[in-house]
């Protein structure tokens, strides 16, 4: 008997392959079968689904997966050729292999060779077809508002198909979390630099994401310089996220990892939405989704169509320098000295976000032109403007005692003060060492300086309660919003105590069982 000859799948009869096990509902013999397969070679593909599909985005047409023999610097160089490629600066093939060999050096390739072969199928691989620049560094102005013109066009039947409560914007942000009116007047004044990151040990970077009416504001991400912070050394739980790196800014392991989190609780809640970003570095490769749809914006005008641009970072921000100020004041009346660490600048991000209304959040969108058809010049500006100052300097108490206190100069406002990091670099492009690193997923641990946090017992934090309602009780001026936060938190008393029982009771049952 002659042996049968096996099918052999295109990478696009894979992925279908993977959909129809994953989505049909039928038995994997079942759809071995419908594609006139082996149950091994099923099993092989389940088990490469993650490359396959990566290959498909790549290439579609591609017939076949052609693995490479040297993979981490097919990786470091592809993602220094995206870098460049956002720049919009001229790449030849010459300049690859140059590049291709510097990388071979610094990974410990000693017989690799950066021939015309080798670029042609590392181009392949990676669906890369080198053009000349179609232009300037300098677009024009009448471009820049064709782009926008046909980008607004374009939205209204893009969104069309989603509910106000599933289309998502989301974008980092830089802030000098620890800068306080004093300081800040020297590095605005001193001829610093300060909206370049390099120069900064004090920064730090914020992920927001909310949706377009503003019902959903997802958990922020605050990324770090430090892996552990010693004013972390006894939290166990934090009201936001937090990842770090050595120069605190956004990377492409970081941003997957979120967006995969985020995928996930959508595709548990069995939600479908549209999230759209900025074309930076660190956002350009994008992993597997399920529930997420990306979109990303106008590369040359994105500052003009993102939501978030347009009044919602700003009000975080004055947020959280409202809340900065108003630490200052208490700590001078205490007679205490005044430092931000980490841990205090993620619980005043927590209270600025959730301090962002609706309201702004809308408009903010509604200007950047995400409106459904018939709506178009209508409604733009609803009771708040997307651009109103949560925090009014004229004839406030606080900002005019720091005035006086720090002696700051007339021209130096709140809202410069607001303003003072919303330069700064949140997401930068790699050098060849970090292009390396990020391959090769190095990670480093540091630490800071700053003192721990007390455990504090159950015991102990219901006595606070009880202090802090007395305290409300007997304070003459004290209203509804007071007493609507004190039930807030002893609704959250009540939680905690309910899920303690809850264990306590399910261990006891457990030893007895």
């Amino acid at each position: 008997m002659s042996k049968r000859k096996l099918k052999i799948l295109t990478i696009a009869e894979k992925v279908n392959v993977i959909n129809m096990v994953e989505q049909s509902g039928k038995k994997n013999y079942e759809v071995a079968n419908a594609f006139g397969i082996p149950n091994s070679t099923l099993s092989t593909i389940l088990k490469n689904k993650t490359k396959i599909i990566s290959n498909f985005k790549l290439q579609p047409s591609r017939k076949k997966i052609k693995l490479s023999e040297f993979p981490n610097l097919d990786s470091s160089l592809f993602k220094w050729y995206i870098q460049c490629k956002d720049s919009n600066l001229p790449i030849s093939g010459r300049i690859l292999k140059e590049k291709a060999n510097i990388f071979a050096k610094s990974l410990g390739y000693t017989n690799f060779k950066s021939s015309t072969g080798w670029l042609d199928k590392w181009k392949k691989r990676n669906n890369i077809t080198l053009r000349k620049p179609c232009c300037s560094f300098n677009i024009s102005v009448s471009k820049d508002q064709l782009i926008m013109n046909q980008w607004k066009n374009d939205i209204l039947t893009i969104i069309n198909e989603y509910s106000p409560n599933d289309i998502f914007n989301a974008d980092e942000t830089g802030i000098f979390y620890r800068c306080l009116p004093d300081s800040t007047q020297k590095l605005y004044y001193g001829g610093v630099d300060c909206r370049d990151g390099k120069l900064s040990k004090e920064r730090i970077t914020v992920l927001l994401c909310t949706n377009m009416s503003g019902t959903e504001k997802v958990k922020p991400l605050l990324i770090g310089k430090f892996t552990k912070p010693r004013c972390f050394k006894g939290i166990k739980s934090l009201p936001i996220d937090y990842e770090s790196n050595s120069k605190s800014w956004m990377t492409a392991l970081l941003w997957n990892k979120w967006l995969k989190q985020f995928d996930k609780k959508l595709f548990m809640e069995n939600r479908k939405i549209i999230l759209f970003i900025d074309n930076c570095t660190a956002h350009v490769i994008v992993p597997n989704l399920k529930a997420i749809t990306i979109k990303f914006l106008p590369n040359t005008v994105t500052s003009k169509l993102q939501p978030l641009d347009h009044g919602i970072i700003q009000n975080f921000k004055s947020f959280y320098r409202k809340e900065v100020i108003r630490k200052i004041t208490s700590h001078i009346e205490l007679q205490h000295t005044i430092s931000i660490n980490l841990l205090q600048a993620i619980r005043i991000i927590d209270k600025s976000w959730r301090q962002v209304t609706s309201e702004i959040i809308s408009n903010s969108f509604k200007k950047a032109g995400f409106q459904y058809p018939g709506t178009v010049g209508t409604h733009l500006v609803q009771k708040t403007s997307c651009n109103q100052e949560p925090y009014q300097e004229k004839n406030d108490p606080e900002w005019s005692y720091i005035v006086q206190k720090y002696n700051l100069m007339p021209e130096f406002t709140f809202n410069s003060y607001v303003k003072i990091d919303e330069n700064l670099t949140v997401c930068s492009s790699l050098n060849d060492s970090e292009v390396a690193e990020l391959t090769n997923h190095v990670h480093k641990n540091n630490g800071d300086n700053y003192t721990t946090s007390k455990n504090v017992s159950f015991k102990e934090a219901t006595k606070a309660m009880a202090i802090l309602r007395n305290f409300i009780e007997t304070t003459e001026g004290m209203n509804n919003i007071h007493f609507e936060a004190l039930g807030t938190i002893e609704d959250a008393m009540d939680k905690i105590k309910h899920t303690k029982t809850y264990q306590v009771f399910s261990q006891k049952k457990k030893i007895q069982n």
